[in-house]
């Protein structure tokens, strides 16, 4: 398995090589958030030594006169401290941007590894943790957002980190190592973005009920020693951040409200507030109303830019392809729907499915939220961890199909086809439904 598990640290090679070449070559003028949002954190963290309040005029967004040092900005910090490593030998404009997209492209990579290392945990097979982890790492929206400064590609490492450190304690009955573990990833998501809150919260819950469902001794005790282990730990690495925001701002702790203080206060001193939020709640529109709106945009732009959609939602890729992978994430899920209506999953399988599926439903019920009633901002990118529970689908259903054929593999020749039409059975009806849906949806107009 060992050996197994190190031939595989060529994919994360590769996502490492892909997202430090993009990092090299893209214009910050193509990178969303990047020239006038995370980079004035980065060069200030760079230029001073020093981590920003919010408030200081190098770090505010032009336009929307607010700055990113209100929420949580770990991304940036990580960022001036790469672009502080390269100043040691060059201090050229380009090799600072290279620099400060490390972040981005380690979080890629690191995402990519521990993908890896939690497929090894949940499928028997090494080509479903390969499967796994090519899903999950390599989709066109994964790679590009490790080729520039942004918050989503450290969401992405920490949800990874999340996942395994939860199947990991849930299959060494919660050993201290993974505890930790868990603890600081649940850290890292905490000052990454809001957007992957849902896994946190989720996460949370699922390692609580694991341990009341377990067969561990005295459960009560052990986890609450468990629970405290890890918010004691979650407050010391990442409850720094919020109780300064709180000191720096009046009681509030996530920096929602200061934003709109920010924006005040920068009118009132002349500067140009030339973007206002767009809320569909303020406009009349009711909830059905926004998703119906301009047939369902909100939805096929949040599909589309979770597949890939580059630049500021100008760049897409071929049309076809987005139909590809629309086929692909449907083909998938109907097979595995097939694979648990026949093969039984074991309750371990249902409670970590569950968990997905919880935290997906979190996840994007925030990201319909945010553009409902706060600004109006369907990307895929903030709801790119949903990536996650469809990698699993698609992976457990090739592990329980493979563990079907090889444990009949010794059986006679009349079982042996039987087995063999019950497989292609399964993959005939799923393929015919792929077929159907690819010319069956219209020509995608990007």
């Amino acid at each position: 398995m060992k050996k197994r598990f190190s031939n595989g640290y060529i994919l994360v090679f590769i996502a490492l090589l892909i997202c430090i070449t993009g990092g090299a070559l893209v214009s910050p003028d193509h990178c969303p958030d990047e020239r006038g949002g995370r980079m004035l954190l980065s060069n200030w963290i760079y230029n001073t030594g020093t981590l920003p309040n919010g408030f200081e005029r190098e770090t505010i967004n032009p336009g929307w006169e607010f700055s990113y040092a209100l929420r949580p900005y770990l991304s940036s910090i990580i960022a001036a401290m790469f672009m502080k490593a390269a100043s040691l030998f060059s201090k050229s404009q380009d090799v600072l941007i290279a620099a400060s997209r490390l972040g981005s492209c380690c979080s890629i990579a690191l995402c990519c590894f521990y993908a890896l290392k939690l497929g090894h945990i949940l499928f028997k097979h090494y080509f479903s943790a390969i499967l796994f982890t090519l899903i999950v790492s390599f989709l066109p929206q994964v790679q590009y957002l490790g080729m520039y400064q942004n918050n989503d590609s450290l969401a992405l490492a920490a949800t990874a980190m999340i996942l395994f450190y939860l199947a990991e304690g849930y299959q060494n009955n919660w050993e201290i190592r993974s505890c930790l573990g868990l603890a600081i990833a649940f850290s890292v998501g905490l000052l990454s973005y809001y957007s992957i809150y849902g896994w946190i919260l989720a996460g949370f819950i699922w390692f609580a009920a694991a341990i009341i469902r377990s067969g561990i001794p005295d459960k009560k005790n052990f986890l609450f020693k468990r629970a405290a282990l890890i918010i004691c730990t979650c407050a010391l690495l990442a409850g720094w951040f919020f109780i300064r925001n709180a000191i720096l701002h009046n009681g509030d702790f996530f920096g929602l409200k200061s934003e709109a203080v920010s924006r005040t206060l920068a009118a009132e001193q002349g500067y140009d507030v030339r973007y206002s939020y767009n809320s569909f709640h303020d406009k009349g529109y009711s909830a059905i109303d926004f998703l119906l709106y301009n047939d369902f945009e909100f939805l096929r732009w949040t599909v589309l830019s979770f597949i890939g959609v580059f630049d500021y939602m100008t760049v897409y890729l071929p049309a076809n392809y987005y139909k590809f992978y629309f086929c692909f994430f449907i083909f998938f899920i109907m097979l595995y729907l097939a694979v648990i209506l026949n093969y039984k999953p074991s309750k371990r399988d249902i409670w970590f499915l569950s968990m997905l599926i919880a935290a997906g439903f979190i996840t994007f019920l925030s990201h319909f939220y945010q553009s409902y009633y706060r600004d109006y901002q369907p990307q895929g990118r903030y709801v790119i961890t949903i990536i996650f529970l469809l990698a699993y689908m698609a992976s457990y259903s090739m592990d329980k199909i493979s563990s079907f054929i090889s444990d009949h593999s010794g059986n006679s020749a009349s079982v042996i086809m039987h087995t063999t039409g019950k497989i292609a059975a399964f993959f005939g009806y799923c393929l015919f439904l792929l077929l159907s849906l690819y010319y069956a949806l219209p020509k995608i107009t990007v």
